[in-house]
């Protein structure tokens, strides 16, 4: 799903360091960023200008020396070690040490399920979210809503701020760990388009879907790309940017009201799928689109013969750097979302939160662990692990922190030798400028400003109860899987679109009706218990 891919990069300890990640890129796409479901969040002050600490903060540093265990993946090719200058800085301030077990990012989920199995857990283990509510329910970790509530004021905040409650949430209604974060939107999909074919018929990036298939027709028209242009090439059919412009979605999806629906059953998908047949019957789009993997995908868009994607906004510097290697002035910028008459259309971020730390329900560091990690999400703490030490890596300007000149002069590795370029221990949600800050002067940054203003707001990773997991098992791959063969049909017209109701009635008959209650439901219930 677009805007739920996992790209799970970052923070599993301690959800402040807003910096990398275990299984995220070597790149600093995925160490920073600015949260879609706050984005005028105002930037943390630097700890002379912070806010009066909170009772919970004031108990930092401690008077006698105190550690606690962590239980984590490593990043692949940069694993922080616990010795790098930030480690000790954050040791020096709250007199906490971290014994830190980082796993081989490769071998983390056999070794997760091992450790689990032994019932010997560490303080703290890093868990996607839908293993940390099993586990938790299960009586493994420990359920977090009474010491967060306590100790944890920063921690509840910030959840409240970027949407997650719901998410955090299992079936029972509690909280089974500490949310580490990504920023959403470097990972999910944005419109891309060659800006010097774009240049070289005096066009401008499209908003409309009717702007969009006129540069299309353009591209193929002009053969900027040579005799066998490509206008757009998507990677499968749901890799198109149309969708919400009519009011649809390839999936199931929250919609603005707060309902969850099925996109592909709705009325707007007709009309969206009745502008991609168009586009296919004038050989505006990659024929192969249904059949082609990310390799070919990639491959092909390699050659400098396509004009657009849709894809998330790395590849705007990735393509570009590959394309100038042949042609010099080759450039793919990123777009915003595709709008009706009306400005109906968004985008979908990725998820920003990523995963948890759970708390062992054994460990006898839990309050400790609630009052650290409750520190970082500070904006003291936010400001140490997202940039640094001030004077060092950071200066404050007109009251917002700034990387040095000479920090900036190597970001893809000066953040991992300071200790916050993939350590996942301390990745709370990204300060406003944090992602900018990163990636300033990459087209992926500007890309992600283009369309940072259409991101719709992040969707929960819902909790089931074993009756509703029955019916999502029982139901929803059959409903994907004919959903997928429809809509292929319908775009290169091997079905006639007048049957869309057939299509419908079909999915219905495999227990769509049942689905959408189910998630509606679900979904119900985890905004109530976050009440």
């Amino acid at each position: 799903m677009k805007g739920l891919k996992k790209g799970l990069w970052l923070m599993a300890a301690g959800s402040a360091l807003a910096i990398g990640a275990a299984g995220c890129s070597s790149s600093n796409s995925g160490s920073a960023g600015q949260s879609s479901s706050s984005p005028s969040a105002s930037v943390a002050p630097s700890a002379s200008t912070a806010p009066s600490p909170s009772p919970v903060a004031s108990v930092f540093p401690l008077k006698d020396k105190a550690s606690f265990e962590i239980f984590s993946a490593a990043h692949d090719t940069k694993p922080q070690t616990g010795n790098e200058p930030i480690f000790a800085e954050i040791e020096k301030r709250t007199n906490v040490h971290l014994n830190l077990t980082n796993i081989p990012q490769a071998s983390y989920n056999d070794k997760f399920k091992v450790t689990m199995a032994s019932g010997n857990l560490p303080d703290l283990m890093d868990s996607d979210v839908a293993s940390a509510k099993k586990y938790g329910m299960d009586g493994a970790f420990l359920a977090l809503d009474d010491l967060l509530k306590k100790y944890g004021p920063n921690i509840m905040k910030s959840i409240k701020e970027e949407g997650i409650d719901a998410t955090l949430r299992a079936a029972d209604g509690k909280i089974y760990g500490i949310p580490y974060f990504t920023m959403p939107g470097t990972s999910a999909n944005v419109p891309q388009y060659r800006q010097d074919w774009l240049d070289q018929l005096n066009l401008k990036v499209p908003t409309t879907p009717d702007e969009f298939y006129k540069v299309l027709k353009a591209f193929k028209d002009a053969q900027v790309g040579g005799k066998d242009t490509i206008p757009f090439a998507p990677q499968g059919y749901n890799n198109f940017p149309v969708f919400r412009s009519f009011g649809a979605d390839h999936r199931m999806y929250l919609n603005s009201a707060g309902v969850y629906q099925f996109g592909p059953s709705l009325p707007g998908m007709k009309d969206a799928l009745t502008f991609l047949n168009k586009l296919y019957n004038e050989q505006l789009i990659d024929p192969e689109f249904a059949i082609i993997s990310k390799q070919q995908w990639e491959a092909k868009v390699s050659k400098g013969n396509v004009g657009a994607i849709y894809f998330n906004p790395a590849r705007t510097d990735f393509f570009t750097d590959v394309l100038k290697k042949e042609n010099p002035k080759a450039k793919m910028v990123g777009g915003g979302a595709l709008k009706d008459k009306n400005g109906k259309g968004e985008l979908l971020p990725d998820y920003s939160v990523k995963g948890v730390m759970a708390v062992s329900s054994k460990s006898k560091n839990a309050e400790l662990i609630v009052k650290y990690y409750d520190f970082l999400y500070s904006p003291e703490g936010k400001l140490l692990t997202q940039y640094g030490i001030e004077g060092q890596s950071y200066t404050m300007k007109d009251g917002k922190p700034q990387y040095t000149e000479e920090f900036k002069k190597d970001m893809v590795n000066n953040p991992t030798l300071l200790g916050i370029g993939t350590s996942k221990y301390f990745f709370t949600a990204p300060m406003p400028n944090l992602f900018k800050d990163r990636n300033e002067g990459t087209l992926m940054a500007a890309a992600v400003e283009t369309s940072k203003p259409d991101w719709t707001k992040q969707e929960p990773q819902l909790s089931f109860t074993q009756a509703e997991q029955d019916i999502v098992s029982k139901n929803l791959q059959p409903i994907m899987d004919k959903t997928s063969e429809y809509m292929i049909k319908f775009i290169i017209g091997q079905e006639p679109l007048a049957n869309f109701d057939k299509f419908v009635g079909e999915l219905k008959q495999r227990g769509l009706d049942e689905l959408v209650k189910t998630y509606n439901d679900a979904y119900q219930r985890a905004l109530k218990a976050a009440q």
